[in-house]
C-alpha cells in the first residue's frame, strides 16, 4: 500500500466513523481545532493529518487505533 492509498483508506473510515456517531465535518473540525475543509480534504485522501489532530480524532470519533491500522 502506497502513501496515497493509505491516505485514501484512512480516510474513508474516518468519513465512515464521523457519519456514523451523527457528527457533521464541522462538529469534528471544532473537536480537532481545524477547519472543515481541512477534514473534507482529508476523508477525500487529498491531506495527510498531523499525528496530533489524527489522535484528537480518533478520540472524538472513539475509533480503536490497533484496530483502524490492522491493514497497514
Amino acid at each position: 500500500m502506497d502513501k496515497q492509498e493509505f491516505q485514501e483508506k484512512y480516510g474513508l473510515d474516518l468519513k465512515v466513523a464521523r457519519v456514523r456517531h451523527k457528527m457533521t465535518q464541522e462538529q469534528l473540525a471544532e473537536l480537532v481545532d481545524c477547519s472543515s475543509v481541512h477534514i473534507g480534504y482529508i476523508e477525500r485522501g487529498k491531506q495527510c493529518p498531523t499525528v496530533f489532530q489524527f489522535l484528537k480524532m480518533a478520540r472524538a470519533l472513539d475509533i480503536d487505533l490497533n484496530e483502524f491500522f490492522k491493514e497497514f
